[in-house]
């Protein structure tokens, strides 16, 4: 499969007492509003330093480059963008490294995860199980939540998974079991519950 890699660039000529020429290139497609936000407050720099301030604000960007040729008013900025796995709570976008920055409206559906959680390593584990099940009735991970009083809640589908307080191997197990009996006979279930300490529950329809 060929890879593709995006390349957006955007030109900015800022009338200002510096009289700054500022090139922006984006490594990635544009998918946030705080991206958008970044873009129109470029009218207000007047300066280098003002850019640089500008640049580290951003929660958003994974890296940057700022070129600028001594007594020259033309700027190239170059931003990488952080990649987000999941929304957390609405509050926070959470990457692959756990490193978290501020939610902003986005025009891609991230993987919402709801809850206190305190240990969000148990979310990429989640998500690592879910991507190696081998199966032809879940494709997508829709929800993960967490709640004191009914514990785990994963959403495959439209199909809800209630796993418990505490998440075991045993516990994935017997749910990688579960998801090939309904692959091989071809049911998709409302509901399956791993709460029971002697098996599972399927809830058709």
């Amino acid at each position: 499969m060929p890879h593709f890699r995006y390349l957006l660039i955007f030109f900015y000529s800022i009338n200002t007492f510096a009289q700054l020429n500022i090139e922006v290139t984006f490594e990635d497609p544009i998918e946030f509003e705080s991206q958008l936000k970044f873009i129109e407050d470029l009218d207000d720099i007047d300066s280098v330093k003002s850019l640089k301030n500008a640049l580290e604000n951003q929660e958003w960007i994974d890296t940057y480059i700022l070129n600028k040729v001594p007594f020259d008013n033309n700027i190239e900025v170059y931003i990488s963008s952080k990649k987000p796995l999941f929304n957390l709570n609405n509050e926070f976008y959470v990457d692959y490294d756990l490193d978290q920055f501020s939610y902003s409206a986005s025009n891609i559906n991230y993987l919402r995860v709801n809850g206190d959680i305190s240990n969000l390593s148990d979310i990429i584990n989640l998500i690592e199980f879910v991507k190696k099940l081998d199966n032809n009735i879940f494709n997508k991970l829709e929800l993960i939540e967490y709640s004191h009083i009914s514990g785990w809640l994963i959403v495959l589908d439209k199909t809800e998974i209630k796993l418990g307080k505490e998440i075991s191997n045993k516990k994935l197990k017997l749910l990688e079991e579960t998801i090939e009996y309904l692959d091989i006979n071809n049911k998709i279930p409302s509901m399956i519950d791993l709460r029971y300490k002697d098996g599972v529950a399927i809830k058709n329809g």
